[in-house]
């Protein structure tokens, strides 16, 4: 890409704001949620006692924390507000400093058109009104869905599988953003972390990112890996890796799978995949052979996955203070990681560099041409309702029934009157309720109203569908899946990820016929791997 303006933070705003954007019409009033949440006045800040501003360091971030890890419950926009104030306020206390922080050598790596003003803003210590608040709070829902998608696993391995199987239940595969952009293929969705999480939808390069992300929080390394010659430019990134125990162990995002390790047991690491030419033969049907061989993983690169946010210096200071305290990691030693990563690769001096899709992301989520595209993809959480609320009097107040089902999925918060799963069922108005926000909305916009209301019933039948499967609630998710997704909305945007995950459902209750069929008739990016696992249950189902 050529004629960027110099290097600068995106903005982004509350999911709120999709709707003014779109005219979406809300059901009462305006704006959502009760007030923002209340944080105890800090007071005493001298920095002539170190004690007393530890205390009212811990405070603050608390407090910007606090308000961040609730926008279900809260206004988003003054939520921001209050978090953005407090981290400024820490900032002038601290002066964000990090002991030995210093530009990451890695940055050098980088592309000289990602570069203009970058040195500049990750240096930089005060905090950012739209950039690092959205950064921490994406952080935050990362932390959160690792802590609960891990389960009860302590081993490595189990942990990294777990939350592989998260990302790709949860991601619906999609083709856009492509992994290396193109004038061809200049993809459109360049979506940040947490917007794919609401989205729900990602590409292969996606589903890698967000995988890294939350192997990050839960304390795990993983890197992406390329395959070509880096030194010379033509590396071509391939997938993420778990480095662990001096190994990188392999996971295919297309696929949807970990790769097999010898024999089909286990998950592969580069060398056994480097040593052995079935580990990849392995991943290969009769009309598509797999595209990368075991040549090719002789020489691999290391592509640390960061972004901006997490190799700045205000990043770094506040790291020191979330890792411990929030379980939240902000920051990455990107130089360090791609050593730990290199060691557990084949062959001598891997080459360690950024990946760039990140910073690909963030510079072109900045373009204006983006915005609409964001907006459109998220405007079903938007959708405002009134909501009764039962105590001593009772009351109403205005609630985004989709986007708090997603922040409480997110939290591991699924059951009870204030869980997910009863925010989704909020999420699917009845026919009545569609025809009386459609004969609300002026004439001119009462259309896309009626297909607002209906993408986000059909957003949350689907949602539905993946936490119940997530739970191990199988009949319930075949349910939501097929009759709820598939055959009554049989062209929806969720048609592929719904065969997809229906089919792992049907398996888990032995159900392999049916199941076999409707993993054949994905058609997505992941139709590969779709097709190995129908092979595979095939296979067992005879030796059984």
């Amino acid at each position: 890409m050529t004629g960027r303006a110099p290097w600068s933070w995106p903005r982004a705003w509350p999911i709120a704001r999709t709707a003014c954007l779109l005219g979406a019409l809300v059901l009462v009033g305006a704006g959502c949620g009760g007030p923002a949440p209340r944080q105890p006045p800090v007071s005493g800040i001298a920095t002539g006692r170190s004690a007393a501003a530890r205390v009212a360091g811990d405070k603050l971030i608390a407090g910007a924390v606090s308000a961040l890890a609730r926008l279900d419950d809260f206004d988003e926009q003054r939520a921001y507000e209050q978090a953005f104030d407090r981290l400024s306020q820490w900032g002038h206390l601290t002066s964000a400093e990090a002991a030995g922080w210093r530009i990451d050598p890695l940055v050098s790596t980088l592309r000289d058109d990602l570069r203009p003003g970058l040195d500049a803003a990750l240096e930089q210590r005060l905090f950012d009104a739209g950039g690092d608040v959205i950064a921490v709070r994406d952080r935050r829902w990362l932390a959160d869905i690792a802590n609960s998608a891990r389960g009860d696993a302590i081993d490595d391995i189990d942990v990294a599988r777990n939350l592989f199987e998260w990302t790709i239940r949860s991601l619906a595969i999609v083709s856009d953003p492509p992994m290396v952009p193109s004038t061809e293929t200049p993809g459109t969705r360049w979506f940040l972390p947490g917007e794919m999480l609401l989205s729900g939808r990602a590409s292969a390069a996606q589903r890698a990112w967000i995988f890294i992300e939350l192997l990050r929080q839960a304390g795990l390394d993983g890197v992406m890996l390329a395959t070509g010659d880096a030194a010379a430019g033509s590396a071509r990134p391939w997938l993420p890796a778990v480095v662990t125990g001096g190994e990188a162990y392999l996971f295919e995002p297309t696929y949807g799978m970990p790769v097999p390790g010898p024999n089909g047991a286990g998950v592969a690491t580069a060398r056994q995949a480097a040593a052995d030419p079935a580990i990849l033969e392995a991943l290969s049907l009769p009309d598509r052979p797999y595209p990368v061989k075991s040549s090719d993983v002789a020489s691999l690169s290391v592509l640390v996955v960061a972004d901006p946010w997490s190799l700045s210096r205000r990043m770094a200071a506040l790291d020191k203070e979330c890792a411990a305290k929030h379980g939240m990691r902000l920051a990455v030693d990107a130089d360090a990681l791609g050593a730990r990563a290199a060691a557990g690769l084949p062959g001598v001096d891997a080459h360690v560099v950024l990946w760039e899709f990140p910073w690909e992301t963030v510079v072109r989520r900045s373009a204006a041409s983006t915005a609409p595209v964001v907006a459109r993809e998220l405007a079903p959480l938007a959708v405002t309702y009134a909501e009764s609320r039962r105590g001593e009097r009772q009351e109403m107040r205005l609630i985004r029934p989709l986007f708090t089902a997603r922040v409480r999925e997110f939290r591991g918060d699924l059951d009870g009157p204030d869980g997910a799963k009863a925010a989704y069922l909020a999420a699917r108005p009845s026919k009545v309720v569609i025809q009386q926000a459609v004969q609300a909305a002026p004439p001119p916009q009462a259309d896309a109203v009626e297909r607002l209301y209906r993408r986000m019933k059909e957003d949350a039948t689907y949602w539905l569908g993946v936490v119940t499967l997530a739970e191990g609630e199988n009949e319930a998710a075949v349910d939501y899946l097929q009759r709820m997704t598939l055959e009554t909305a049989p062209d929806s945007r969720w048609t592929d990820a719904a065969r997809a995950n229906l089919g792992r459902a049907l398996a888990a209750l032995g159900r392999i016929d049916e199941a076999v069929k409707v993993l054949r008739e994905d058609g997505s990016p992941q139709r590969f791997g779709s097709r190995l696992l129908a092979d595979r249950l095939e296979k067992t189902a005879i030796k059984q």
